[in-house]
């Protein structure tokens, strides 16, 4: 008799974590001082599809796989966001670019978790594949 594992929460509730963080950042960052809303809007996107995919994926563990792949392509997202907020050379760091590197930073370690979730998923789908059951 072969028996899947239980998988774990930890990556769903991981999800929920960062998605909070940005978008309580996202909304920090439109209420402040930036002359423009965009960037906020934006970190509050990525934070809300990440909160989505992590109640989804709570809520329905049959299709936590798919549902986590579009997680990490919010969080691959999220990594790039970055580079819209760099400075000038020269200039200082606002509040606006310090809240987009922090949830850039963020969102690849989600995306560090999410690849050794998903490698570790695979070698034990690998390992339990190779063996026989009699």
């Amino acid at each position: 008799m072969d028996a899947k594992p239980a998988p774990t929460l930890f990556i769903p509730t991981f999800t929920l974590m960062i998605g909070g963080v940005m978008l309580v950042g996202g909304l920090f960052t439109m209420i402040g001082d930036s002359p423009s809303t965009a960037p906020g809007l934006t970190l509050a996107a990525i934070g809300c599809v990440l909160e989505a995919c992590g109640v989804l994926s709570l809520a329905y563990p049959a299709f936590r796989k798919h549902i986590m792949h579009v997680a990490i392509l919010a969080a691959l997202f999220g990594m790039g966001n970055v580079f819209s907020a760099l400075p000038a050379e020269g200039e200082d760091w606002t509040q606006t670019e310090l809240v987009t590197a922090g949830c850039s930073i963020l969102c690849t370690v989600l995306f560090a978790a999410y690849l050794k979730s998903f490698v570790n998923t695979r070698r034990g789908n690998a390992s339990s594949s190779s063996t026989r059951v009699n």
